[in-house]
């Protein structure tokens, strides 16, 4: 895959014919030595209907190979402009992410930016009925966040006001490679738990789920095919109320509905 910026709209516009994704930058990501980033949030979907997503509690950051800067958007990497604050293998923990947060007075930040999750069950949500899934089975993915903040001036000096978690993509199949430092525990941290959550949890609901937590669960909704058997059994609770009060037509439809 191919990445191309672009400032001017007549050189946009020259791609159209061209199967290309185009996607507005963000002028204003939050930095980390003058280098930018976006977090990886592993999370499982274990059931499409109702969509149920969960998410693992420790991310990490992914940095640039370059200094950011909107005045050449030349994407050649060089060694001589890695930032020398920036480990060699440009990934942190969480932890050290918050880390640099408190030692730049905003640690409030965290709480902004260490929890997004209303982010991931919208995105799904947009893809839910597209996806074949079966009864039983789970999927794991990975979420792409950058953070935009909003700067304001206090006595000459800028400051953060407010950072916002903005999704870029989500990932099928991420890649579980145990190929840096921050990824060798992580990744099998996350492979260790994801039994809890996808086998133990069907038996026993008060398992310990290890470092997931869940954050979205859907209502689930009666299919508007199954609406209409509802309504049948409705009519045929007044025609052959003998058979059934609409009551009990009710609790049964459901019942079987919820059992299947």
């Amino acid at each position: 895959m191919s990445l191309m910026c672009a400032k001017r709209l007549d050189d946009i516009l020259k791609l159209v014919d061209s199967k290309w994704v185009v996607q507005k930058y963000l002028e204003h990501p939050l930095l980390v030595h003058c280098t930018k980033f976006d977090l990886r949030q592993l999370f499982p979907v274990t059931d499409w209907n109702p969509l149920t997503v969960w998410f693992y509690k420790t991310c990490y950051l992914s940095f640039s190979s370059l200094p950011y800067s909107v005045e050449t958007l030349d994407t050649s990497p060089s060694s001589s402009q890695h930032h020398s604050e920036v480990p060699e293998d440009n990934m942190w923990t969480c932890d050290q992410f918050r880390a640099f947060l408190s030692g730049q007075g905003q640690a409030a930040q965290w709480g902004v930016s260490g929890g997004p999750g209303d982010e991931e069950g919208c995105g799904l949500q947009t893809a839910q009925d597209l996806v074949e899934s079966s009864r039983g089975s789970f999927e794991l993915y990975g979420a792409n966040f950058m953070l935009g903040v909003n700067y304001v001036t206090i006595e000459l000096r800028v400051r953060i006001v407010e950072s916002m978690p903005w999704l870029i993509e989500i990932n099928a199949s991420p890649t579980m490679g145990t190929s840096t430092a921050v990824t060798t525990p992580l990744c099998a941290a996350v492979q260790g738990d994801t039994p809890w959550v996808v086998l133990d949890l069907r038996l026993d609901r008060g398992v310990h789920t290890g470092g997931f937590q869940l954050i979205y669960k859907q209502v689930r909704c009666v299919p508007f095919i199954e609406e209409r058997v509802v309504l049948m059994h409705l009519l045929m609770s007044f025609c052959f109320c003998n058979v059934y009060s609409i009551t009990d037509t009710l609790t049964h439809t459901f019942n079987l509905y919820y059992a299947s």
